[in-house]
């Protein structure tokens, strides 16, 4: 998934949550935050395995998009991260309840989203000032989706 997409399923999920009383809509939007903030292990494991290029997030970027020269997940993404983080989120819910259920919203959303692998045909597969972009229909549809009820959000 693309970082709009990241940040926009938590951002309208919290949206949502905000509408049902839950909490306020900064922190629907720190929950779309904290979903587009989860890749940034990409960089982390692209400083810490790279050869070359060490700190350009052009060449995290790519290589995370086309080249897959190492893995570029850490363990936020595994089963194991998710554990842990989900104690320290109920943890954090005893003092913070709202901040809790915000960053784990984000947090969640970001790894179902990784999960479901939404990459079967591209729609957009370009180099765009020396980056890949790569959207498959389904990801497109997605955003689409989540734009109309974003705005139709705002007009209510």
């Amino acid at each position: 998934m693309n970082p709009h997409t990241h940040f926009l399923f938590p951002f309208v999920l919290g949206l949502l949550f905000t509408k049902l009383g839950f909490f306020s809509w900064e922190l629907a939007l720190l929950a779309g935050i904290i979903g587009a903030f989860v890749d940034m292990d990409h960089y982390i494991e692209h400083i810490l395995h790279s050869k070359k290029n060490r700190f350009s997030l052009k060449s995290t970027w790519n290589n995370s998009m086309k080249y897959h020269t190492f893995r570029q997940r850490s363990f936020i993404h595994d089963t194991n991260g998710a554990i842990i983080l989900g104690f320290l989120f109920i943890i954090l819910s005893f003092f913070w309840w709202q901040i809790a259920l915000s960053f784990a919203l984000g947090y969640y959303s970001h790894l179902l989203l990784d999960k479901i692998h939404l990459r079967k045909k591209q729609f957009l597969g370009r180099k765009n000032l020396h980056l890949y972009i790569h959207i498959s229909y389904e990801e497109f549809l997605l955003d689409v989706l989540l734009v109309i009820f974003l705005g139709s959000y705002l007009l209510i």
